[in-house]
């Protein structure tokens, strides 16, 4: 069982690899560590390996965006607490709800917007 910082790759799609991502973030965790702590420290791939998580992927090319969120809020929900390779995470969640995450999502923004145009005319003068 791992117990150092990693990076859990979920990717939804699955085309490609992961490791210049993995790469950029830790070149920008060191210069912000340096900033930071005025002290220099190597993130590498020994301290801080990258592991790819096997994910529920989608049948589509536009839900990336709504299977991050079931991402976050699966981790959020029931976390990842062992890092031992490989971790799957197929049984999360099923498709069926990241298509009702989209619905949720269309009502909470109509909502919002029937409120914002109530406090509109609420606001108008007579």
């Amino acid at each position: 069982m791992m117990k150092r910082p990693c990076f859990l790759v979920m990717d939804s799609l699955n085309l490609s690899s992961h490791e210049d991502v993995c790469k950029h973030l830790r070149d920008y965790l060191q210069v912000e560590w340096e900033v930071r702590k005025c002290t220099p420290r190597l993130f590498t791939q020994a301290a801080m390996p990258n592991i790819a998580c096997r994910v529920r992927q989608q049948d589509n090319g536009y839900d990336c965006g709504l299977y991050l969120l079931q991402y976050v809020e699966s981790f959020l929900q029931n976390p990842v607490v062992h890092f031992g390779s490989p971790i799957d995470l197929q049984g999360w969640f099923l498709r069926k709800r990241v298509r009702q995450k989209r619905q949720k999502i269309r009502r909470l923004i109509l909502q919002m917007h029937r409120e914002q145009k109530q406090k509109e005319s609420d606001t108008q003068p007579p």
